[in-house]
């Protein structure tokens, strides 16, 4: 019997590997680097923001308001 380890799986031979970790992936630093953002896209964004928590806002009410209301109808 031999004294070595045969493993089933096949291994990846010397000339096959790569440190990925060293490949620079110019779009990721692109899509991840927003310091070069301008005040006035920072501005909208922002404002993008907020209108979209105000429709939220009111939504959330006029929802209450219908159940409220669905509610009202139940008990006459």
């Amino acid at each position: 019997m031999s004294s070595q380890h045969q493993s089933k799986t096949p291994q990846p031979t010397p000339g096959h590997i790569c440190d990925y970790s060293q490949v620079a992936d110019e779009g990721l630093a692109v899509l991840t680097d927003d310091s070069t953002d301008t005040k006035q896209e920072k501005s909208a964004e922002k404002a993008k923001c907020e209108e979209a928590k105000r429709w939220k806002v009111e939504e959330e009410r006029l929802e209450a308001e219908q159940r409220k209301r669905a509610e009202e109808e139940e008990e006459a």
